[in-house]
């Protein structure tokens, strides 16, 4: 894959932290996509080897892998044994992940490497029953990349679930006659340079398509209200949006300050509920 740069805005461990709850709510409603995914792999023909599928690991790369939510999630609800190989370009992270791992006594391997390693660790990896997997991920990623990565995937003939990307519809209620501007402004900041942004759901789908994959995609959004974790994300989330629009657009800096104070005042009374889109894509390359 070509060479990329990492991401301009790092992901700090305490937003992982944040999100968590609320990504493994929203996950249940992908667990469709991963029976579909075990029959896949229930419908391969056999290697040829003596190997019984039963008995030898999945090997799963996460891309991004962060602090190791989504293996710890997805673990679960994969067949075993695994192995998995975490890949990140943030050392931090990807310490916290391994040892996450390696309490629970998982088989990890730890990649210090962006996206761009992805072909180079599938061919160090091989095994009958693979899978690449990220959260939150493709939006940060550009263009080029969600096509490059389209194009491994298919030339290599691993299945992928791609998790927890973010389509762009964010519902506040009560409404405020700012959510258009800020949010806007958020969302106009997602899309710059190359990023994808919130066209990563349709872009990766289209693109795992054009090179024969069949491809499903399932709507795993957050519902933000009463839950005991809901108020820190909330205001984590609000002052992420509000941070990014000034960021883009210097002339939002009055509205948007006074946007986040009302805001942060709702969340505080317990009034804010929210609605943030994502998407889950499931990508299954022919069975040959």
């Amino acid at each position: 894959m070509t060479n990329h740069s990492a991401p301009d805005r790092p992901v700090a461990g305490d937003w992982l932290a944040l999100r968590e709850p609320a990504d493994a709510a929203a996950r249940e409603d992908s667990l469709p996509l991963i029976a579909r995914l075990v029959r896949h792999w229930e419908e391969r023909p056999p290697s040829g080897t003596d190997t019984d599928p039963g008995t030898e690991p999945v090997v799963v790369v996460d891309l991004g892998a962060g602090t190791g939510a989504n293996r710890a999630w997805l673990a679960r609800h994969l067949p075993g044994p695994q192995r998995w190989i975490l890949l990140d370009h943030d050392r931090g992270l990807l310490e916290q992940a391994v040892a996450a791992a390696r309490a629970e006594e998982t088989d990890v391997v730890p990649v210090l490497a962006g996206v761009e390693e992805l072909g180079r660790v599938l061919a160090e990896h091989p095994a009958d029953r693979r899978l690449v997997t990220c959260s939150a991920l493709l939006d940060l990623l550009t263009r080029e990349q969600i096509r490059e990565l389209a194009r491994v995937l298919a030339e290599e003939g691993v299945p992928a679930l791609l998790a927890l990307t973010v389509d762009g519809e964010v519902l506040l209620d009560p409404p405020h006659h700012l959510d258009p501007s800020v949010l806007g402004a958020f969302e106009d900041h997602q899309h710059r340079g190359e990023l994808a942004g919130t066209d990563a759901v349709r872009l990766a789908a289209e693109a795992l398509q054009e090179h024969g994959m069949a491809v499903d995609v399932t709507p795993t959004p957050w519902w933000i209200s009463d839950q005991a974790w809901a108020r820190p994300l909330l205001e984590r989330f609000l002052a992420d949006r509000a941070d990014a629009a000034v960021e883009h657009r210097p002339d939002l800096t009055a509205e948007a300050h006074a946007w986040l104070r009302t805001r942060l005042v709702d969340c505080a009374r317990g009034r804010l509920r929210a609605t943030v889109g994502h998407a889950d894509v499931l990508g299954l390359p022919p069975v040959s």
